[in-house]
């Protein structure tokens, strides 16, 4: 088993880094114009998706990837843990933007039309964010490694070791610029600012995504949206706003999910103790109803 976690750890950092180490010899010059930079791009956000393929045939053959696919195409779930993964983070972000536009530290964009405009956008982003980073990494996260540091380890290191892992996985093509031209200041000047705001932010975001794994049973569909909506958010924060990079949200957004810990903490150490985590992928039946 550790060998297992191992290998998927090195196959899913070296094709999503490796990905981006192309694209960013590509950006500086230093590889010919004429390669496909979007084929790498795929590979860059694929890789814990590809890895995570990999490792499930590799350990359970044709059975494993039947079991993911029989996962994938689970749609019967309770409809409230698809509004759960929909828009819990949509509120965390509208209660940070309508604070600080009370308060004055940001104004939002006038007009009825354009919450609707945003809320459109949102719904067209979770679309397109759920197939492009979340079936990216999720089938790798929570399918492959998730179930198995919990067959493991209890519920709570889980998720702290998830966090950290996925955090470093989300090395910046830009950092390794730097690195590439021996910018060593400049690397750890934009590598450790993002990088500790991330964790800030991952390890409580892993508190809720595996209590809501273990709650629909693993559940990959559930995870996929809930990773789609995620980033969508954001999104949304940029169209109501009009602001580009609206990263003076995310530490508010820290904040929150941090307070949220208070009852998601509590909550896994109850689903570790009455054995209610998923070890194993595999296609079981909806929760009962009322969990």
């Amino acid at each position: 088993m550790k060998y297992q976690f191992l290998l998927f750890c090195f196959l899913a950092y070296l094709i999503s880094w490796g990905g981006k180490f192309i694209i960013c010899l590509h950006d500086t010059g230093r590889i010919g114009h004429d390669i496909p930079v979007g084929v790498f791009q795929l590979l860059a956000q694929f890789g814990p998706t590809i890895a995570g393929v990999i490792m499930i045939y590799t350990t359970a053959g044709r059975k494993g990837i039947t079991a993911l696919f029989r996962n994938l195409t689970r749609f019967h779930i309770h409809f409230k843990w698809y509004i759960f993964a929909l828009f819990l983070e949509l509120i965390m972000f509208l209660v940070i933007v309508l604070s600080l536009d009370l308060f004055g530290s940001v104004s939002l964009l006038p007009g009825t039309k354009i919450w609707f405009v945003c809320l459109k956008n949102f719904i067209l982003n979770v679309i397109i964010l759920s197939l492009l980073t979340g079936l990216g990494e999720e089938i790798g996260w929570r399918g492959f490694l998730l179930p198995r540091l919990q067959s493991r380890l209890p519920v709570l290191i889980s998720a702290l070791g998830l966090a950290f892992i996925i955090s470093f996985w989300h090395l910046r093509t830009p950092d390794i610029g730097f690195l590439l031209n021996g910018e060593v200041q400049g690397f750890l000047g934009s590598f450790l600012p993002d990088m500790g705001l991330r964790i800030l932010i991952s390890v409580p975001a892993c508190l809720v995504t595996v209590y809501l794994f273990n709650k629909t049973n693993g559940s990959l569909v559930i995870m996929i949206l809930f990773h789609g909506a995620s980033n969508a958010s954001y999104e949304w924060v940029k169209g109501i706003t009009g602001i580009a990079d609206p990263d003076f949200t995310l530490p508010w957004f820290a904040l929150i999910l941090w307070l949220s810990s208070v009852f998601f903490i509590p909550a896994l150490i109850r689903q570790g103790k009455r054995n209610e985590i998923v070890t194993e992928l595999y296609c079981s039946q909806e929760s009962p109803p009322g969990n």
